[in-house]
């Protein structure tokens, strides 16, 4: 088995991002307890537009093995000095060895040299193993957000 290696960059590499995206997507959206229908309706485009929108800076960090990409991590820090990770996937055959935390570390000590004091993510509602992982990395809940369901037509 082949080493996998870390492709890094900015915003111009946001698009090799897009078909381990789609698989994230998809596993929101079958771990959504309330939203699963408006997360299956998302694009990409939609996401990247989201990613783009705040006018900051963007890391994109691509873990590679074989030439082929097996996971990602997105982060931002917005113009007020705030950092995000906005995005992280691992595709499932290379989950549990450490890439997934070796992705967020690559991310937040990012963060680290740009001096960003503050950092926040969001998971989805029922992804409660994302919620592990990101407390092994310091995160906590703060706060809740609720979103009401769009009304049926």
């Amino acid at each position: 088995m082949s080493k996998v290696g870390f492709d890094t960059g900015g915003e111009e590499l946001l698009g090799r991002v897009g078909p381990l995206w789609e698989k994230l997507k998809t596993h929101h959206a079958a771990h959504s307890v309330h939203f699963s229908e408006f997360l299956a309706g998302r694009t990409f485009v939609d996401r990247t537009a989201d990613i783009l929108c705040h006018g900051g800076e963007v890391r994109v960090d691509l873990a590679v093995r074989s030439g082929r990409d097996v996971g990602y991590c997105v982060c931002t820090i917005s113009p007020s000095g705030t950092g995000e990770v906005d995005s992280l996937y691992v595709e499932e055959d290379f989950r549990g060895c450490g890439l997934g935390e070796a992705l967020a570390r690559r991310g937040l000590a990012w963060m680290d040299e740009k001096k960003v004091t503050r950092r926040s993510l969001s998971v989805v509602y029922g992804n409660d193993a994302a919620l592990a992982f990101y407390r092994r990395l310091g995160f906590y809940p703060r706060n809740i957000q609720l979103d009401q369901l769009p009304a049926s037509a």
